[in-house]
């Protein structure tokens, strides 16, 4: 899925200055593992010298030296791959001698893949580009001219278990970057999440629901000159998948020995279900325990169990910020119980 910014055909919207566009589609549930395909996860390096008369004739024409590097493999959980390539041109026009011009552009970057217990975990893609263009005469009247070098992370991944992919991505100058991921279904293509920029900088960061099956994407920088010029400018884009449902922070405070909370919340069941601990010493401390899901009130259990299990319901398609006070009763009548805290949070579940 190469998406070839700005000189090829588009894959994805394509923004003015400083823009940025984004379509996310979510779906269905499903189960289990995100798989790169090394043979089509590759980074490929390119480069364009281009002319056309402004007349519709033939008297615009070019010379071409490089631009034509191999594609190189990007393995998954391997070290950083990386591709670089130049281009050079120059420019004639035989309808006047005088129009002649000059230009080069090149590229080089990096990409890297990671994967944890069968789903991916991170993607890095980083370039830095730049490109020039002169002409003798400070222009051309007659013909067009263009001159363009860019690097294309492309990849197949395979997802079984859903879950989001959070996308972070900055490009700075005149660089042109951005992503695309689809999925092909029976009924054709959907696109899952689609975004472009460029100018002095542009930021954007976005989260799109995976559900199961087989998506290609590609992650691009280029730099593009017409008429004349010097530009540079680099890209980078960092990504990382998430399980639907997974906790994404550790469980934290000294409520910990009061509470047991689980290392994922049930999509099945919109719930987080927590535990109050086996010790009956500390147990017989516990006055109350107090439950806030994103800072509301969820649940309160007085006086709770040895080893008791509290459901705490979750909307699906919410994170959840998980909070459980602890109120000890007072070591000594007439003072304060002790109030102690445990907190975790826990990733949507579509």
């Amino acid at each position: 899925m190469s998406l070839h910014l700005p000189v090829r055909a588009l894959c994805m919207t394509a923004l003015a200055a400083v823009g940025v566009s984004m379509t996310l589609l979510a779906g269905p549930a499903a189960q289990a593992a995100p798989v790169f395909t090394d043979a089509s996860t590759q980074l490929d390096a390119f480069g364009d010298v281009t002319t056309n008369d402004f007349g519709g004739g033939s008297d615009c024409t070019r010379t071409v030296s490089g631009g034509t590097e191999p594609s190189v493999p990007v393995v998954e959980n391997g070290p950083a791959a990386s591709a670089a390539t130049s281009v050079s041109g120059t420019y004639a026009n035989a309808g006047d001698p005088a129009d002649t011009g000059n230009s080069s552009a090149s590229v080089s970057g990096t990409a890297k893949i990671a994967s944890a217990g069968g789903s991916v975990s991170t993607m890095d893609f980083a370039t830095q580009s730049s490109g020039l263009l002169s002409n003798a005469l400070g222009g051309s009247p007659d013909c067009f001219r263009s001159v363009s070098a860019g690097l294309d992370f492309d990849f197949e991944l395979t997802v079984s278990q859903p879950g989001f992919l959070t996308l972070t991505g900055k490009n700075v100058g005149s660089a042109y970057g951005g992503v695309g991921i689809s999925r092909t279904t029976p009924a054709g293509q959907e696109v899952y999440v689609s975004s472009a920029g460029s100018g002095l900088r542009s930021n954007y960061e976005t989260k799109v629901y995976l559900v199961a099956g087989t998506y290609t994407g590609a992650f691009e920088s280029s730099s593009f000159v017409s008429g004349s010029g010097t530009i540079s400018g680099s890209t980078t884009v960092h990504g990382e998948f998430t399980l639907a449902g997974a906790q994404t922070s550790a469980a934290s405070g000294k409520g910990t020995k009061f509470v047991t909370v689980p290392a994922a919340r049930s999509c099945a069941t919109d719930t987080v279900t927590v535990a109050i601990t086996n010790k009956k010493s500390r147990v017989s401390d516990v006055k109350q325990v107090t439950f806030f899901v994103n800072d509301k009130l969820i649940a309160k259990v007085k006086k709770p169990k040895k080893g008791a299990e509290i459901k705490l319901g979750v909307a699906d398609e919410v994170t959840a910020a998980l909070v459980a006070e602890v109120k000890l009763f007072p070591a000594r009548k007439g003072r304060p119980g002790k109030v102690y805290e445990v907190a975790t949070s826990y990733e949507a579940c579509s």
